[in-house]
């Protein structure tokens, strides 16, 4: 019997919240006040490949192919999620990617010391995946495959953003910290919201909807690995990551 999108959406959200990045033991370390200042600038170093570097590429070659005059598309995708990655648009700030480079530079960590940074193979891998979907013209894949972790990436942030001021003498509504804070907003949680209304207009056959199954899953693999090998690099300080290590 062919799966509703109301059991498959259910599906994802038991995935999503039973896997949920939050509790990964790199999250974990850092809310306990664990991280040292170079793992905190080797974190910093690799996070840049998960999200600040790509957005909002991806989006835009979403924008390109998926229908045209579909209001969540106008509103959701372009307008809260693109136009916010490109120029903080909602949040009044600015390029996320500017915005990243102010924590960065808390940390001692200049524009250029950011992009002359080299992947890790399992931030690569995750970066990689953000432009796979969306550069192949599956648009549902590849809105599906970012909102689903994205909105759910909001309760990470706002963990985190608490341990940076606990821990780490980070002040709120600092420069420093402003990246956090977007991410850890209702604005960050709003950009889930284009994914249950896509996959309810679009998923109504089986491909459709293995497609975006499969795009939600290997999102949350592909971003768990990208957390795995930061945590092994810079707060295990294991010697097979010596080239990205300081």
């Amino acid at each position: 019997m062919t799966e509703t999108t109301a059991s498959l959406l259910a599906r994802i959200d038991d995935m999503v919240e039973d896997e949920h990045i939050k509790n990964h033991p790199l999250v974990t370390a850092i809310c306990e006040g664990n991280a040292s200042r170079e793992a905190l600038r080797g974190f910093t170093r690799q996070f840049f490949f998960v999200g600040p570097r790509p957005n909002p590429r991806p989006h835009c070659a979403v924008y390109a192919v998926a229908p045209e005059d579909d209001p969540d598309i106008e509103d959701l995708w372009f307008g809260d999620i693109l136009l916010e990655e490109a120029t903080g648009a909602h949040s009044g700030t600015a390029h996320h990617l500017t915005v990243y480079f102010n924590w960065c530079e808390t940390l001692g960590l200049t524009p250029e010391m950011m992009k002359a940074t080299e992947a890790m193979p399992e931030t690569a891998a995750f970066e990689q995946w953000r432009y796979f979907n969306a550069f192949k013209g599956d648009w549902i894949a590849a809105i599906a495959g970012i909102a689903f972790i994205e909105g759910a990436s909001a309760a990470r942030n706002d963990l985190m953003i608490n341990a940076f001021v606990d821990h780490y003498g980070y002040v709120r509504d600092s420069l420093g910290l402003q990246y956090w804070e977007i991410h850890g907003s209702e604005i960050e949680e709003g950009h889930g919201d284009i994914g249950p209304r896509i996959v309810n207009r679009y998923a109504n056959d089986d491909y459709t909807k293995r497609r975006v199954w499969n795009a939600v899953r290997r999102s949350i693999d592909l971003q768990w690995l990208a957390f795995d090998g930061m945590y092994r690099a810079f707060f295990e300080n294991d010697s097979r990551y010596k080239r990205w290590q300081e």
